[in-house]
């Protein structure tokens, strides 16, 4: 969630989410998968946008995020492009 929510800063904040983004990163993350990118034959019978799958194609995690994809989510499939 949008820290801006939490703290009542700034103006009204629109908060986005995909069910069937969010169901394909769970069915994934439940497979303990490090992903960098996903195939179209692992999107396939999933009701994703094309901008979804563009995203998760290019494995975009900032894109992934505005378009309503659990943070948690994608920390846990997408966790090699994340730097510590």
């Amino acid at each position: 969630m949008d820290h801006r929510l939490r703290r009542r800063v700034g103006g009204a904040v629109s908060v986005q989410v995909s069910y069937a983004l969010n169901k394909l990163l769970t069915d994934i993350a439940r497979q303990h998968q490090m992903r960098e990118s996903l195939t179209d034959a692992e999107m396939t019978g999933h009701a994703l946008s094309d901008a979804e799958r563009a995203a998760l194609r290019t494995g975009d995690i900032g894109r992934l995020y505005e378009l309503g994809a659990n943070p948690y989510l994608i920390r846990r499939v997408f966790r090699r492009r994340f730097t510590i």
